[in-house]
């Protein structure tokens, strides 16, 4: 699970990083026109970017508590099973 996290972080870190690039790159902005942020702006970041992760990681954990929730499937009686043998049957397993 560690190496299936791990995993799921480098995507993301990939996707951020590309999606970042097309955006800078369709504004037109580049190394040499680009300004500084202040500090309150780098701190808001941070802050958005650590509530995503916080999202990311609920989500996954919930998507992996889900998965082992799962009931195990049920078993469909044969088509040709009548109702009294389906009682029976019920009967004989609990």
């Amino acid at each position: 699970m560690s190496n299936d996290k791990l995993n799921l972080q480098e995507i993301s870190q990939t996707m951020m990083q590309l999606f970042v690039q097309d955006v800078l790159s369709r504004n037109n902005v580049s190394h040499e026109n680009k300004r500084k942020l202040s500090d309150e702006q780098k701190e808001h970041l941070k802050k958005v970017v650590a509530d995503l992760q916080a999202q990311v990681d609920e989500f996954v954990k919930g998507a992996m508590a889900k998965k082992e929730d799962e009931p195990e499937k049920v078993v469909e009686a044969p088509k040709n099973m009548t109702l009294r043998d389906m009682l029976k049957n019920k009967k004989k397993d609990n």
